[in-house]
């Protein structure tokens, strides 16, 4: 796959920042998720990335979890890939809804204007790329790029506008790059009847 053209461009810019924009984040998040994968050390675990790309990373450059800051945003990007492709959403189904915990001192929130403008980084743009058309045309997304440049940046996990929700907003955590002290959990196991 080629790199983003621009990607060693946002990584600069990303290290540029410092620790000036780092804020702690003591969040509840959600996520709905396959029961195959329901253990509670697999759902936050990231190793999903390792196998399929997203939005935000090229599969096998490292471990990410995708999180919602509510129910209904991740329901709808649980069903993204479905609705993307035309398919019947039941092709996305099972899913079971997830609650986690996040503690983490160190997440840059890109909701905030001044972060935007200092990075050069769109929202909007962020939302529209079609990240999928992008890689089957063997090309890194910019999203991808910028995903990566956060998580050489140390960051723990960043806020980001959803792609599925326009009222929506995710977490994306860097689950091996949590600081002492931090903590990414499921709030419960997943207990399944016998």
């Amino acid at each position: 796959m080629h790199l983003h053209p621009r990607r060693d461009e946002f990584a600069e810019r990303v290290r540029a920042l410092g620790r000036k924009h780092d804020r702690a984040l003591q969040a509840d998040l959600f996520r709905f998720i396959d029961p195959r994968f329901s253990r509670a050390a697999d759902i936050v675990s990231g190793a999903g990335a390792l196998q399929a790309s997203g939005r935000w990373h090229v599969k096998g450059q490292f471990r990410i979890s995708y999180t919602s800051m509510d129910p209904e945003t991740a329901l709808a990007e649980a069903l993204a890939t479905a609705r993307y492709y035309h398919l019947p959403v039941s092709s996305a189904l099972p899913r079971v809804l997830v609650s986690l915990r996040l503690t983490a001192p160190r997440v840059l929130d890109l909701r905030v204007a001044a972060i935007g403008q200092t990075l050069k980084f769109s929202g909007k743009g962020a939302t529209t790329t079609d990240w999928r058309q992008e890689n089957q045309s063997d090309r890194e997304a910019a999203t991808q790029a910028w995903g990566a440049a956060f998580q050489q940046a140390g960051f723990e996990a960043v806020i980001v506008p959803s792609a599925a929700r326009e009222v929506g907003t995710n977490v994306i955590v860097f689950s091996e790059a949590l600081l002492r002290g931090s903590h990414f959990r499921a709030a419960r196991e997943v207990r399944w009847p016998k």
